[in-house]
């Protein structure tokens, strides 16, 4: 059965300069290497309408999908990190790649959302610079390299004063309007700033989990009128045609594998 694989990365996530300390090293060499193993990146959109039956099983032949979630200023800008110096951008990293190699690029960016959460972790996550703002968004959308998807309202994250019942989880997003607030609030502030008349097709769980009601009511209920087409876990798996549209896997770089030889095997076993 044809299978697909979705990787996803974190551009803050940037603490040396070795692949196994820093993402930005990490997806420029994974890039070379999808280059030489023969494979091809396609969109999000490309794996779904193969998914749903719009297009053929060659449309994913041979194809990788590349995500990245959060939205920090590593993912748009090149930025001079005060410990770890000059950091390529991963908009330019896949820029640099496609001109290089005449093969298309493409990742779709899971943002957080709300302004005031980006601030709090600025300072608190980051280093306080400021590196966690939303200007670069439409442009990042209009390029054809990236497109903008929803990471939640403010990611329930521990650090926030959201009434975090649980860090390091969104399983507490267990009823309507804690669903609304995460997800129907983010869809309206994303297409507000992205100047677009359609909404974000794409939710990525942060952490990679959820609630039975968010996944199996919320969503399937109140998903496609809010414009979304599929949800994103951190599940490591292929991409099958009898995966679940609210609960689409992703591996995590520096977690599922660690280096060129085992994202090799990752790539090529199934």
């Amino acid at each position: 059965m044809t299978a697909v694989p979705i990787l996803t990365y974190h551009a803050n996530n940037i603490n040396g300069n070795a692949y196994q300390n820093n993402d930005h090293v990490a997806l420029q060499t994974d890039l070379q290497l999808i280059h030489q193993l023969g494979l091809r990146i396609i969109s999000l959109d490309q794996l779904m309408d193969w998914h749903q039956g719009r297009v053929s099983e060659s449309a994913v032949k041979d194809a990788v999908v590349l995500t990245c979630d959060d939205g920090t200023w590593f993912d748009y800008y090149d930025v001079d990190h005060p410990y770890h110096g000059p950091q390529t951008g991963f908009f330019n990293l896949l820029r640099d790649h496609q001109q290089r190699t005449g093969q298309p690029a493409h990742m779709t960016n899971f943002v957080i959302v709300s302004p005031t959460a980006r601030v709090t972790l600025d300072e608190v996550c980051l280093i306080g610079k400021g590196w966690w703002t939303d200007e670069w968004w439409q442009a990042a959308q209009q390029s054809g390299l990236m497109t903008i998807a929803n990471h939640s309202w403010d990611h329930n994250h521990g650090v926030l004063d959201n009434n975090n019942h649980n860090d390091d989880s969104f399983r507490c997003i267990n009823d309507r309007a804690a669903c609304d607030l995460q997800i129907k609030q983010a869809q309206a502030y994303l297409q507000q700033q992205l100047g677009s008349d359609d909404p974000c097709a794409y939710f990525a769980y942060p952490y990679g989990n959820y609630s039975d009601y968010l996944r199996h009511q919320y969503l399937p209920a109140y998903g496609p009128e809010l414009g979304l087409q599929a949800a994103f876990t951190t599940e490591p798996k292929h991409v099958d045609l009898h995966t679940d549209i609210w609960a689409m896997p992703r591996y995590v770089c520096n977690n599922d594998w660690h280096d060129s030889d085992s994202l090799t095997r990752l790539l090529t076993d199934n």
